[in-house]
């Protein structure tokens, strides 16, 4: 249900469940342009929120 909703706290979680189980890791957000990098290093930084 949650992946055909497509809402952008479900996206969240998503990025979360990939951080979570080390698919995503601290080499990620320097691939990406400046505001989306840091928008994932939050998100590395706490995954807690």
């Amino acid at each position: 249900m949650k992946l055909i909703a497509n809402r952008r706290k479900d996206q969240v979680h998503y990025l979360l469940d990939l951080i979570g189980v080390g698919l995503l890791d601290a080499s990620w957000p320097a691939r990406f342009p400046p505001p989306l990098g840091e928008r994932l290093q939050e998100l590395l930084d706490d995954p807690n929120g």
